[in-house]
């Protein structure tokens, strides 16, 4: 049987769930705290005793659905060392919400926070901090993969890159088609040679997806 404290964080998380989908299909100023009690199953009342208002729980949530989404283009490249780590993580950008239907729900949110973060001083020091840790990460991927190249720089083109291409798939998920992955190796100083021995595509598969040519992914 779970504790208290252990049952408290389950309805926070159940509340966080319910805002992040919510955010993603209505935006971050229609939200109200009866919608997202009503999507979790819960009592509006457990909203305001676990959050001081509905700001705080829209903020909350949306730093929780940043950070897995940065996890997750971050995550497998930093399994792999050199100039691999570097085309993998180019290679989960360029297939970065090329999904059935374009970006999902993280994509969604993580463009609402970034206009919310203007008007919150709060999600935008967190956001800020976030970011500056996954620029810091690629920065090092990229000194490590090319001794003497200025990694804060290369970090943020790329980074940057990332966003605009989410930011058009949004607009038009038919986007997502576009073989992106060689300019993107190109705009980071990855030789082809290396990103093609990596077993990089120009035509990527949805990012996540197995592809026959990677098994075990």
């Amino acid at each position: 049987m779970a504790t208290a404290a252990e049952q408290g964080q389950l309805t926070r998380a159940r509340l966080m769930d319910a805002a992040a989908e919510l955010i993603a299909e209505r935006g971050w100023g229609a939200v109200t705290t009866r919608m997202v009690a009503e999507r979790a199953g819960l009592r509006p009342g457990l909203v305001h005793y676990h959050f001081h208002s509905v700001t705080d729980l829209l903020i909350d949530s949306s730093l929780r659905a940043a950070q897995a989404e940065v996890a997750r283009i971050l995550q497998p490249a930093l399994t792999r060392a050199g100039q691999d780590a570097l085309a993998e993580l180019v290679q989960a950008g360029a297939s970065y919400g090329t999904g059935p239907g374009g970006p999902g729900q993280g994509a969604a949110v993580f463009v609402e926070m970034l206009l919310a973060a203007r008007r919150h001083e709060r999600l935008r020091s967190a956001l800020a901090g976030m970011l500056a840790g996954a620029r810091a990460a690629v920065g090092q991927l990229v000194q490590a993969s090319e001794p003497g190249a200025d990694g804060p720089a290369t970090a943020e083109v790329l980074l940057a890159a990332f966003d605009g291409l989410l930011l058009h798939r949004l607009l038009d998920p038919a986007l997502g088609g576009l073989a992106v992955a060689a300019p993107l190796r190109r705009l980071a100083g990855i030789p082809e040679v290396n990103a093609l021995a990596n077993g990089a595509k120009d035509d990527p598969g949805p990012y996540g997806s197995p592809r026959p040519d990677r098994p075990g992914r």
